[in-house]
């Protein structure tokens, strides 16, 4: 049964691919601006940028709840650019929901955290390797069957991840406005433990386009953007956009099941991580104690790849994380409940 929470959503992303097919087909535009009803308890200006090869050719977005109105706008600066190359882009930057939520792709700066971290430019080399061309019809239906179809396992999940949360959250009490990554972020089911939190600075990365704006729609159904800053960037986990010791944590749940080198994504992990920052990790493992569900992980894997974005049933990813050289490791090996392939866990947190 469909999530009715979802459903305005997957109306929206469905309105806006008919009409970036219908406006390929039109004379380029160079700008257009349309505006709706605001809902009032979303209050942003947000400044998105867009760029094609180095050139920033604008775009914007602002929502002014004080005359109720939203409006959704992009000033084009092009200057031979394909209409198809132009929204190719429209269509990475932006995405609005039906509570007001803005996603972008590529950079947006909201206002609650000042000291806004830097995004950089991984190394070609590592993109070339780990960013692969992705089927974006596939990451449309993927993003909403994990925006709609992990709460049932995300509220089982909920009293031991809160924990893990509160725990990491107290470490960076003394820090100010910290960087918080969460690496493949999908739809941001985490923001619920981030509910009393102000100041971070919060930056998604994820390879999947359409999962930001499930995950900017679960930061607005929180309350995280009143307090945090959100961005949402496209990435991998073997090629982190960020600089050497420039974040305070770095969050994984469910994420090192699927990236195609878990050692690599670790070692990143660590590089972009201050000294004494924090990695929380929170996946699902190979079962360590039924050897017969342990044969069965490994005999499904093959399948689970194709279908569920890379997943990997058979990962001993504790081990990865204990060879990963962290400085300090609490590590837990644990087994859920009515999740059969998925039971088996480790959770934690490293400190680099």
């Amino acid at each position: 049964q469909m999530n009715r929470r979802y459903m305005p959503i997957q109306l929206a992303m469905m309105i806006g691919f008919f009409a970036i097919k219908i406006l390929l087909s039109l004379p380029l535009t160079t700008a257009f601006f349309f505006s709706s009803s605001s809902p009032q308890h979303l209050s942003s200006s947000v400044r998105l940028c867009m760029r094609e090869n180095g050139e920033d050719i604008g775009g914007w977005v602002s929502q002014d709840p004080d005359n109720g109105s939203e409006g959704v706008g992009f000033l084009l600066k092009q200057k031979d650019m394909s209409r198809r190359s132009v929204f190719r882009n429209l269509y990475r930057l932006t995405a609005a929901s039906s509570v007001g939520v803005v996603s972008a792709c590529s950079c947006c700066l909201p206002g609650p955290a000042n000291a806004l971290a830097k995004i950089s430019e991984p190394l070609p080399e590592a993109v070339a390797t780990y960013d692969l061309a992705r089927d974006k019809m596939k990451d449309f239906r993927f993003a909403y069957g994990m925006a709609v179809g992990m709460e049932r396992y995300e509220r089982d999940a909920y009293p031991k991840k809160l924990k893990l949360f509160q725990k990491l959250f107290s470490s960076l009490s003394d820090v100010s406005e910290p960087v918080v990554v969460e690496v493949g972020m999908g739809s941001f089911p985490n923001a619920q433990y981030y509910k009393g939190t102000s100041g971070l600075d919060i930056i998604g990365v994820d390879p999947n386009d359409s999962m930001s704006l499930y995950a900017n729609n679960n930061a607005a159904l929180s309350g995280l953007l009143q307090r945090d800053s959100l961005r949402v960037v496209h990435g991998v986990g073997e090629a982190l956009p960020f600089d050497d010791n420039s974040c305070d944590a770095v969050v994984s749940t469910l994420t090192l099941c699927s990236v195609i080198d878990p050692t690599k994504c670790l070692a990143e992990v660590k590089r972009v991580l201050k000294p004494g920052g924090k990695f929380l990790f929170w996946e699902h493992v190979l079962s360590e104690t039924d050897p017969d569900l342990a044969m069965r992980q490994i005999k499904k894997t093959p399948e689970q790849v194709m279908r569920a974005d890379g997943c990997h049933l058979d990962r001993r990813t504790g081990e990865f994380i204990k060879n990963a050289g962290f400085r300090t490791l609490d590590m837990e090996y644990f087994e859920l409940d009515r999740y059969v392939y998925l039971n088996p866990t480790v959770c934690g947190i490293a400190t680099a």
